[in-house]
């Protein structure tokens, strides 16, 4: 985060280029399309070269005759840029800046002509110029890897050349851009210093007076949005203001739960423009895996070894290195190694106080789930999800410890997972307990669309409201926004006008009694709670037993309803509690009571949602 604001805040003692290795588009940032032409020169004299064209073997290679020995025009675009710098009076360690109409001639040379250039800079007294990469990009699953053939070719020239380059980029494979193996030289050496981190950036005054004069206006009266634009990525904030102020300018007495809604929905889609998450399998795993945020008491894990993952969840979608500070990595027999341990690179999503766009938004909202697929309008089910990625490919993520069975997590995964993607379906206010409870079966689908109903035996369709009539004022109750699985909302949003945020808490017991979710108005007593019992043998009258005794033991009066998901629950012949109704919900959302208590009993509830097996 903050990699191209930290390119231009940069101290020290020498002067440097600066450019976005990627070809830019209509779409880039603005502040990118300020580098277009040396952008642009850039990537033309690498396509002159045809850097594509060459062996892998040849780019990854700083000392192969490509660099050593063959004349090049990114060599002769180099020499330019220094001989512009050297012409000039001594420049202020900071960003060399090309303000004035400059026309470069580039011609062939090889790297024998560049050394002369650089050598009569030093030789002058002058301190050498550094370059700066910025957006680069090597991920390719092509066959002819041209992606991380173009990088490498990129990158390599200014290493051959002795000339320092920062490469950055939000793709790990930047890490690998130069043969390692090659060579008969093993060793140890420097390889290379990873920043993971960069200072926190600063919203920067908008190009245009009315719009800053808007967004200021808004600050004013909704201070929550400077909050949420504080504490999140630049990426986000960007399109995050940008609907802000859009918003207001058409609707200036907008509500802020109409503002955050309609400005969640724009990061989304342009973050999904941007990245396509959802277009592929390892991205789809890779939100499922930013959905599975965990911090737990460090006493039982710590909290970086459990979100640990892939570094897809890096390339394709927006977690960070797990390295949290600077790495020094060295080169030694091969393999790349930090403190005499092996290296490569894992990630770690930000906790919600570093990136609270992406948990408020890039997860899921108003009339979006968290698996919805804005390009191509897919509204993937949560089960769909966990059927492909975590049963079908063992994909690990949060782990309940003491769990009875490995499968177990999985199945606890994906219902915390639906439980959170149904309070989202109404936006910031929160959600009717009938709404969510319908998105929630939804979720439980194999395709993901809201689910109504039907009365055993009958026809008759009912909703939520009609099936726990009498036992709880939950079918009046409000299901807030939720936060990920035990991941908790900074304090400057929880009580935000108009909005109803709340926490989803899975805590590792025994007893699976401790599942719940709660609100800010009682966060003490639970809304609802809900277990997961995934076992070969029905659910039978001795969970149904001990699930009582345990809610009775732990909770007393604070529970009234609690939601059982099961593969299957058997025939229950005899029920011992006169004031505690059972109903049982099939996979085909058909509703069947197990006991009914009479009116005035009514005082709790146990809803079993068969889920068949997965």
């Amino acid at each position: 985060m903050g990699k191209t604001q930290l390119a231009f805040a940069l101290g020290g003692d020498r002067p440097y280029f600066y450019w976005p290795a990627t070809r830019l588009g209509p779409e880039s940032q603005n502040l990118y399309k300020n580098f277009n032409s040396i952008s642009f020169a850039f990537n033309k004299v690498t396509e002159m070269d045809e850097a594509i064209e060459k062996k892998k073997e040849l780019t990854l290679n700083c000392l192969s005759d490509l660099y050593q020995t063959d004349a090049l025009y990114t060599y002769g675009f180099i020499c330019a840029l220094l001989t512009y710098y050297s012409s000039r009076d001594p420049q202020e360690p900071q960003m060399i800046r090309i303000e004035e109409i400059t026309t470069f001639h580039i011609d062939k040379c090889r790297l024998s002509t560049v050394a002369a250039v650089r050598d009569k800079i030093v030789a002058d007294g002058k301190v050498l110029p550094f370059f700066i990469l910025d957006e680069m990009t090597p991920n390719d699953n092509t066959e002819s890897c041209a992606g991380m053939k173009v990088a490498a070719f990129q990158r390599n020239v200014f290493r051959a050349c002795g000339l320092v380059v920062v490469v950055m980029g939000t793709d790990s494979k930047i890490t690998d851009l130069v043969d390692q193996s090659g060579g008969s030289y093993t060793e140890e050496h420097m390889w290379m210093s990873i920043v993971s981190r960069f200072p926190s950036h600063q919203l920067m005054v908008l190009e245009d007076a009315t719009d800053q004069q808007v967004w200021d206006a808004v600050v004013d009266k909704y201070p929550v949005v400077e909050e949420i634009t504080t504490h999140s990525r630049g990426r986000f904030f960007r399109f995050f203001v940008d609907s802000v102020v859009a918003c207001m300018k058409t609707h200036e007495d907008a509500k802020l739960y109409e503002l955050l809604d309609e400005s969640f929905l724009h990061v989304s889609k342009q973050t999904q423009l941007d990245k396509r998450v959802l277009a592929h399998q390892s991205g789809q795993a890779a939100q499922l895996a930013a959905i599975s945020y965990s911090v737990s008491d460090a006493k039982i894990e710590p909290p970086l070894k459990k979100r640990r993952v892939g570094t897809h969840c890096m390339n394709l979608h927006f977690a960070n290195l797990v390295d949290d500070q600077l790495t020094k990595v060295v080169l030694k027999d091969g393999e790349l190694q930090v403190d005499g341990k092996d290296w490569v690179p894992q990630c770690v999503f930000p906790d919600i106080q570093d990136d609270m766009l992406l948990y408020l938004a890039v997860l899921g909202g108003k009339e979006y789930s968290g698996y919805y697929d804005h390009n191509s309008h897919t509204a993937h089910s949560t089960k769909s999800i966990f059927s492909r990625y975590i049963i079908s490919t063992g994909l690990a993520l949060r782990t309940n410890t003491k769990a009875v069975k490995s499968d177990y997590a999985a199945f606890e995964n994906m219902v915390a997972h639906a439980i959170f993607c149904a309070s989202r379906r109404n936006g910031v206010r929160g959600i009717c307990f009938n709404d969510f409870f319908a998105g929630l079966l939804g979720e439980l689908q194999d395709e993901c669309q809201p689910m109504t109903m039907t009365i055993a035996g009958s026809r008759k369709t009912i909703v939520a409201g009609d099936l726990f009539d009498g036992f709880a004022a939950l079918t009046d109750a409000t299901i807030p926004f939720l936060a990920p699985p035990n991941a908790e909302w900074l304090n400057c949003i929880l009580r935000a006008d108009g909005c109803n945020f709340g926490h989803l808490v899975c805590r590792t017991d025994k007893k699976r009694c401790e599942t719940f979710v709660t609100d800010m108005d009682m966060p003490d007593k639970p809304l609802f709670m809900y277990e997961c019992k995934y076992w070969d043998a029905e659910v039978g009258s001795d969970y149904v037993e001990s699930s009582i005794y345990g809610l009775e033991t732990v909770w007393g009066e604070k529970w009234t309803i609690v939601l059982v998901f099961c593969v299957e629950l058997a025939n229950v012949k005899t029920w011992g509690h006169e004031e505690v109704g059972c109903v049982k919900i099939t996979c085909e959302t058909c509703v069947e009571w197990t006991h009914q208590p009479p009116e005035g009993k009514k005082k709790k509830l146990l809803v079993v949602v068969e889920m068949g097996r997965l």
